[in-house]
């Protein structure tokens, strides 16, 4: 054939398997946004707010409460949770625990803000929020706001204490703080907030005074709201745990003249903040929007905190005006669970529900209510049952990866004693066909945690115990679909069914909501409030490797029945399905993935027609991976602020001048990360690989390379899946993670296929038994490799027939090499 016929012919089979795989921008996002302008604006578009809330917005802040505190002492959170909505509140801002101060920075400033992490030994481990109040209704001075300002500059979240009063401001809304941590809640740049009142004083623990008058509290909102407040922010106090104090936080010695307890028991300090909370709540108008939030840890065991609201809400409902807190749950689309919302998701909340458009700054989403009807219980069910399975995977996690790396290892040294000791041929069948199916049950695990939250195991007393029988009880029919299907005896087949099953688990879960990746041990932690939906690192891990192999085991199946085009566009929708699912926002929504998928398929696809990859092709799928990642940057960045994924607020950030910042976040999340047990099961993967598979066994053959010689596939799935984990190492925040969990399944499932491939080898050309050597010292040779001998001396005879089978056998699309 002509060589520019040829040409022509590589640039259509280009055109062919990459275009879907850029084309699919155009399907990610629906509806107008995209509808991309020709000119993009420097300023990001803002939806236009809804009118103001009839009534005042009143934020009545706590720490340390949370649903399972409710009881019949506790009248005030029992009618929230009859007429109200509620929810969980995720409140990590800058540290594993979150202090009632943290919590107020961070509605101040719209993102993660804290104070410096430098208490003094033997002082409480959380400051109490302090302020300045000469006159009641007069301006308000949070004590160490230059602290706080100096420690928003060096931390990695760009937070800008001060940006909800100055937002305010500029808007004409009047605010009043009620109590220090509201006034640090409402101070602007300077830390000063225009109206503010004493509120109530904590104990030197930092746990509310049973003392105070919680009718002076109502006293003072009901004044602030005289006063024109349209915003009215109070510090009810936070409870403090004793029981789960810091290592070496002292107890104080109780040398009050009157008696009272300096560190009250936890149900005392409940009981003390509810009826402040009821006396207040008592004050306000029935037009009023309440929010209770509590936005802190009660002591070093992060918790999911309480969260609640009623009257008119800060969201439009199905018929277009202003829903409302009443009987229901709460979400936000920071989340997109119902039930949950995190702190960051109150600035929004508060100045959607005053009219004020927020800034481009705000992270977060305001709050909705979600899932209405049923009746009180119903929904204290649920908002405990998110607390208990977030507190119950916390300790079983560490363990979980520590016991899946220990496994992982212990597989490798078994596979390497296996492959390398001389047995008989009876004893050597028997060995490699458990070693392959032990293999394949291993490469199942990920997929089965996943599925182990269909069942709820942090019900029981032992929930570790219980999740890991759940775990085990999933692995048995992914394991048995793979190794007992029509595919077993395929070279490729359980590789691909297994990999198949990975990626459709994690695909089918972000389709209906995300739910089995909440508080999974491979999934995603509300505690640590970085992902709610989507792919986390291990998920997108775990979904690109599966989707991969998934699609070279399928190309391998085709290319040998002949049908090697229709392989080519098999590879190509496989990616092109892939990378919707991950890239879509609201889906996978995952920024790092597009960028790795579609290169490394699109040079599987390549590769499976056939088509030799030229510098200028590489070149065309690099520019197609950019536009893909670009395109799913802007277009989602087009949409309205509260709609946007983390992929259109990076593009804010972008254009706000504040990318190096994340990058360097990125940047130390990677190097964090990079000495955890997790990344040390990547050296020793590679190691197995290379020195191992890769060289000849005890018997002379090189499992890795029979696999080879039997699929023209493999090798070319093995290269995408390296340029896969690669990108997405390069590209991810915490991007050491996606090899080594995306090697939990790929090795196992490469031990499989390998040793699948000594079976068929040895079924056809059988080596000599060693207890029947015709020398003394001479090892049989196979798979393409000379005899050994002890005392290596020169070979007299030619290589067995074995040897020269294997180097002659047939590839798997037809041809000899």
């Amino acid at each position: 054939m002509p060589r520019t016929s040829r040409g022509r012919r590589s640039v259509a089979l280009l055109v062919t398997v990459t275009a879907p795989l850029l084309v699919a921008l155009g399907v990610l996002l629906p509806g107008p946004a995209v509808a991309v302008p020709v000119a993009v604006p420097v300023a990001a578009p803002a939806a236009t707010p809804l009118p103001a809330a009839p009534g005042p917005v009143v934020l009545l802040g706590t720490g340390g409460l949370r649903w399972d505190d409710v009881s019949s002492s506790t009248p005030a959170l029992q009618s929230l949770l009859g007429d109200g909505a509620v929810g969980t509140l995720a409140v990590r801002t800058v540290r594993r625990v979150t202090c009632p101060l943290d919590g107020w920075l961070t509605i101040s400033a719209g993102r993660r803000a804290g104070d410096a992490d430098d208490v003094p030994t033997g002082q409480p481990a959380c400051r109490a929020p302090q302020a300045t109040v000469p006159t009641p209704g007069g301006p308000g001075t949070a004590t160490r706001w230059d602290v706080f300002r100096r420690e928003a500059e060096a931390g990695s979240f760009e937070a800008t204490p001060g940006l909800l009063a100055t937002t305010l401001a500029a808007a004409g809304v009047r605010t009043a703080a009620v109590g220090p941590g509201a006034v640090v809640a409402l101070a602007d740049a300077q830390g000063t907030a225009p109206v503010a009142y004493p509120g109530l004083v904590p104990l030197p623990t930092g746990a509310p005074d049973e003392t105070e008058n919680p009718t002076d509290l109502a006293d003072e909102v009901r004044a602030a709201i005289a006063g024109g407040a349209r915003l009215v922010v109070v510090d009810l106090g936070a409870v403090r745990d004793r029981t789960d104090r810091a290592p070496g936080e002292p107890v104080p010695p109780n040398t009050s003249t009157t008696g009272q307890d300096p560190w009250p028991d936890r149900a005392s300090q409940v009981q003390t903040i509810d009826t402040r909370l009821l006396t207040v709540l008592g004050e306000l108008p029935s037009s009023a929007t309440a929010v209770v939030a509590s936005t802190a840890d009660s002591g070093q065991t992060p918790h999911l905190q309480l969260l609640a609201a009623r009257g008119p809400a800060a969201t439009v409902g199905a018929d277009g005006t202003r829903a409302t807190y009443a009987q229901a749950l709460l979400g936000s689309r920071s989340t997109r669970q119902d039930g949950m919302a995190q702190t960051t998701d109150l600035f929004p909340t508060l100045l959607a529900a005053l009219g004020v458009p927020a800034p481009a700054d705000a992270v977060g989403s305001p709050l909705a209510p979600v899932s209405p009807g049923g009746d009180g219980i119903d929904r204290l069910e649920r908002v405990v049952d998110l607390d208990t399975a977030a507190l119950a995977v916390q300790p079983v996690v560490p363990i979980f990866f520590n016991v899946l790396i220990a496994a992982q290892l212990v597989l490798y040294g078994v596979a390497t004693v296996l492959l390398r000791r001389q047995t008989s041929p009876t004893v050597r069948r028997r060995t490699l066909a458990v070693l392959r199916r032990v293999a394949v049950v291993f490469a199942s695990v990920p997929a089965a945690t996943f599925l182990a939250n269909l069942l709820p195991w942090w019900r029981g007393q032992h929930p570790g115990l219980a999740v890991s029988l759940y775990v085990a009880l999933f692995v048995v029919p992914i394991a048995a679909l793979a190794l007992l299907g029509p595919w077993r005896r395929a070279l490729l087949g359980p590789f691909g069914v297994v990999g198949g099953v990975t990626a459709l688990v994690l695909a089918g879960d972000v389709l209906t909501g995300s739910h089995l990746v909440i508080s999974s041990l491979m999934g995603v932690q509300p505690v640590v409030a970085g992902r709610f939906y989507g792919f986390s690192n291990p998920g997108f891990a775990l979904f690109a490797t599966g989707c991969l192999l998934a699609a070279t085991a399928a190309a391998d199946w085709l290319v040998n029945a002949g049908r090697r085009r229709t392989a080519a566009l098999t590879v190509a929708a496989v990616g092109l399905a892939c990378l919707v699912v991950d890239g879509t926002p609201g889906l996978g929504s995952d920024f790092g993935g597009p960028p790795a998928i579609v290169p490394a398929f699109a040079l599987l696809a390549l590769w499976v027609a056939g088509v030799r990859i030229t510098w200028r092709r590489a070149l065309l799928i690099g520019g197609g991976t950019v536009a893909v990642l670009v395109g799913l940057s802007v277009l989602d960045w087009l949409r309205p602020p509260a709609d946007r994924t983390h992929l259109g607020r990076f593009v804010q950030t972008v254009v706000d001048g504040g990318a190096l910042a994340v990058v360097q976040r990125k940047a130390l999340q990677n190097l964090g990360i990079l000495f955890k047990p997790l990344s040390a099961l990547l050296p020793f993967a590679v190691a197995f690989v290379v020195l191992v598979l890769a060289r000849p066994v005890a018997w002379g053959a090189r499992p890795l390379q029979l696999a080879y010689d039997r699929s023209s596939v493999l090798r070319h799935g093995l290269a995408s899946f390296a340029i896969l984990v690669g990108i997405g190492f390069a590209l991810n925040d915490s991007g050491t993670a996606i090899p080594a969990v995306a090697a939990t399944v790929a090795i196992p499932l490469l031990i499989s296929a390998s040793v699948r491939a000594l079976e068929l080898h040895e079924t056809e050309h059988p080596p000599p038994d060693p207890r029947k050597a015709t020398a003394p010292g001479v090892q049989p040779g196979a798979g393409g490799r000379k005899p050994r001998t002890a005392t290596r001396p020169r070979p007299t005879t030619r290589p067995s027939t074995g040897s020269r089978a294997s180097a002659t056998a047939p590839r798997g699309d037809g041809t000899r090499e």
